[in-house]
């Protein structure tokens, strides 16, 4: 993590909160974080992790620069430079809030699609004609991320997890933040569908037989909606409205409920058991499984 001088100390903590959380989920240190930096505060006045100079010959897998609301001033004499000579080959270059404009006077977002944040738009397009603008919240092109500040940053982070670790791991971590954010509580078993309302609403219906039909491998929420054809949204207000949730945590209420009757009722090992449920590693299964039922699928199966 980059920390450029007055970064967003909210913008900051949305793009670490799920780095740490995927740790915590899968049980593991996917992502260890450090923090460079010429040491000044965030914007708000917040102290700054302590933060050190890289090297030349350091390499880093990610390198993500902290802007703020605004471009950003004071910036060491070499910072540019130094960015376009050294890291312009590190395998993800990210810039969150005003840090995409750092990236782009560095050169290295010339020739990629990049959200820029700081600037009115007439400004960006005549600062920076070698980058092709975008107006997303967050915006990926190849190994390039850039978005716009506060929890912009988070979902942006989400879904670049998903791509490196698996789209289950992403929505884990979506449902671990919405739960926080809500207070949502912990996750029961899925409501069926009542018969007038499968009358009634064909498509729903035929989302969740879906569901159910694909546990080993579930489908995206994409494709379900592609299935039944309605757009996602359209789709996750049908889930709102008659099952008072949104499809991806329904789904997960399926897997859960499948796993945890595996669990309890077959001689399948727990490896097996979340292969069979669509879970991509043993720890993360556990992990969610505990969240869900308050004891891990080895403490389930000795009750």
């Amino acid at each position: 993590m980059l920390l450029l001088p007055g970064a967003s100390a909210l913008t900051y903590a949305a793009a670490v909160e799920p780095l740490q959380a995927c740790n915590r989920l899968l049980g593991e240190s996917s992502f260890a974080i450090r923090h460079l930096g010429p040491g000044a505060a965030f914007s708000s006045g917040l102290a700054l992790p302590e933060t050190s100079r890289a090297e030349a010959t350091e390499s880093f897998d990610w390198l993500l620069a902290v802007g703020s609301h605004v471009p950003i001033r004071g910036l060491p004499d070499d910072l540019l430079a130094n960015l376009a000579e050294h890291y312009a080959s590190i395998p993800v270059l990210g810039g969150l809030a005003s840090g995409s404009l750092v990236l782009a006077d560095a050169g290295l977002l010339d020739g990629y699609r990049a959200t820029l944040h700081g600037l009115p738009a007439a400004e960006l397009r005549r600062r920076y004609a070698g980058v092709r603008l975008a107006d997303d919240v967050f915006c990926v092109d190849r190994n390039r991320l850039t978005c716009r500040g506060a929890t912009a940053a988070q979902d942006l982070m989400i879904w670049t997890i998903g791509r490196e670790l698996g789209r289950d791991v992403a929505e884990a971590l979506a449902q671990w933040f919405v739960r926080e954010r809500v207070g949502e509580p912990e996750l029961g078993a899925a409501t069926e569908l009542d018969q007038p309302t499968r009358a009634e609403q064909p498509a729903l219906a035929e989302a969740v037989d879906l569901m159910f039909a694909n546990i080993e491998e579930p489908l995206s929420g994409d494709d379900i909606a592609g299935h039944v054809n309605l757009s996602r949204r359209q789709l996750e207000r049908l889930f709102r409205k008659y099952l008072d949730t949104v499809p991806s945590r329904y789904y997960l209420k399926i897997r859960l409920d499948k796993a945890r009757e595996l669990v309890r009722n077959s001689s399948l090992s727990l490896t097996e058991i979340a292969m069979a449920c669509g879970f991509s590693s043993g720890a993360h299964f556990s992990t969610t499984y505990r969240n869900a039922f308050g004891l891990t699928p080895s403490e389930d199966r000795e009750v």
